[in-house]
């Protein structure tokens, strides 16, 4: 009689979680103070250098999807604190649209990266 063992996709998502609450817990807090400080008048720091590099484009992209599943992650097992049971649409939703969202943003942030760089023209004059 051998029952086979069903394998848990949840170290994935672990494992991701671990890597977004890294990425919150670290470079977000730095991230911002440069934002406000750039907002503030303080030329330390602008958007367009950091992003024109394919390194920064990298950087942007971990932030963005680090913060996205660890987030993601964290509504899925706050169901519980709000006495409700997560059933498999929940896992489905979150964790599909985590994948989507990670798609687009990366996507988005890559796409500009092209565009910036003038790999991808998207002029429509002739």
């Amino acid at each position: 009689m051998s029952s086979k063992i069903r394998r848990s996709d949840e170290p994935v998502y672990w494992g991701l979680f671990g890597a977004g609450g890294m990425v919150v817990g670290m470079a977000l807090p730095s991230l911002l103070i440069l934002m406000l400080l750039q907002g503030l008048g303080v030329n330390c720091f602008h958007y367009f250098n950091l992003i024109s590099h394919w390194w920064g484009a990298l950087a942007i992209f971990v932030i963005i999807s680090g913060c996205l599943w660890h987030g993601l992650h964290r509504i899925y097992h706050s169901l519980h604190d709000l006495l409700i049971k997560p059933t498999p649409l929940h896992h489905y939703v979150l964790y599909w649209g985590g994948l989507v969202l990670t798609v687009l943003t990366g996507v988005f942030v890559f796409g500009y990266y092209l565009i910036i760089n003038g790999f991808l023209n998207l002029s429509l004059q002739q």
